[in-house]
């Protein structure tokens, strides 16, 4: 099974140098504010009893689909989502912070009527500055790197089954640990603009089973009663954010998006047959690499808006996606 492209990512774990708010940051020797890249998650807030807000507007389209070879198929006519995901921060001291991500979604197809929305599952993360070094390179030039450390839970408050379409799920069904680790360095090299680079990587691993009946997210039909055990998935990327002036900056994220797959086991009832027969089978493994170029505009050291678009560029077994996003992120 793999989980709607958006939630990954937005669920996924990075790190930002410690900030006035969660991502805007003025480094020493110069003003450059920073709201991040497009697809980054929370990061630590730099003050105890700070609160954090940014609501996430996804707009997503297949527009084909990757094979188990790599292969490409357009496909026309598929069901399209909106979804808003909105990450609650609080700092509990000026180095570790607790955020949740409540997150609705909604799809439509042609000729097909639409899903109502729905939520999804629910994500608490713990985060943590482990490391925070500052260095001078030479005379107006320097570097200032952190690590930072999460772990969390993913709670299932999202339909998963019993559904009336395989593709109106939005949830997993399972409970899930998650953990990640992300390296991020900040550079100023004399008259350049300054610019940022992230590298993190990020693991959930489902706890529990799915309880299953009729047609799910794990490919499941009518009829059908069992449980699911769903696999590892995450993500591991990079980005970089290049200053264009005080308040703008240009954005880059470059990603890989994995999934384990799922062993899926046990009754379906058919209109063929006399009694309900045995059924096991495996969801394939997939992957994708996504682009994500995007536009920060920061007001001030507490405000900012960014948006950009996604698109997936190669995959294993998964939809290809253009994904609009549009964000807008405030410190109280």
């Amino acid at each position: 099974m793999r989980f709607p492209l958006e939630i990954v990512l937005c669920l996924s774990l990075t790190a930002a140098v410690l900030l006035p708010t969660s991502r805007a940051h003025a480094v020493p020797g110069d003003e450059q504010a920073y709201s991040g890249s497009l697809f980054s998650p929370p990061t630590p807030l730099p003050k105890a009893g700070a609160f954090y807000v940014e609501p996430y507007l996804y707009v997503g389209s297949p527009i084909g689909q990757f094979g188990s070879q790599g292969d490409y198929h357009p496909l026309p006519g598929v069901q399209r989502s909106v979804s808003s995901l909105i990450i609650l921060k609080y700092g509990i001291t000026n180095r570790i912070s607790v955020y949740i991500t409540p997150q609705v979604q909604y799809s439509w197809q042609r000729s097909a009527t639409p899903s109502g929305l729905k939520f999804t599952d629910l994500s608490f993360v713990l985060q943590g500055v482990a490391l925070d070094r500052q260095s001078r390179l030479w005379p107006g030039s320097w570097q200032h790197s952190t690590l930072t450390v999460d772990l969390g839970m993913n709670f299932p408050t999202g339909s998963y089954d019993r559904l009336s379409r395989p593709q109106d799920g939005s949830g997993s069904g399972v409970y899930s640990f998650r953990y990640g680790l992300t390296d991020q360095t900040g550079f100023k090299f004399g008259h350049m603009r300054p610019f940022r680079v992230r590298l993190w990587a990020t693991g959930i691993q489902p706890v529990t089973s799915a309880s299953l009946n009729g047609q799910s997210v794990y490919g499941t039909s009518t009829g059908f009663s069992g449980r699911a055990h769903a696999e590892a998935f995450g993500n591991f990327g990079g980005s970089v954010e290049f200053s264009l002036t005080r308040h703008l900056v240009f954005a880059l994220d470059m990603i890989r998006d994995w999934s384990s797959g799922s062993h899926v086991q046990g009754r379906q009832i058919l209109q063929t047959a006399p009694a309900a027969q045995n059924l096991s089978f495996n969801t394939p493994a997939e992957d994708e690499g996504l682009a994500a170029p995007a536009i920060e505009y920061n007001w001030n050291a507490s405000t900012s808006i960014l948006g950009g678009v996604g698109l997936t560029l190669s995959g294993r077994d998964t939809t290809r996606q253009v994904i609009g996003t549009l964000a807008f992120e405030h410190t109280f």
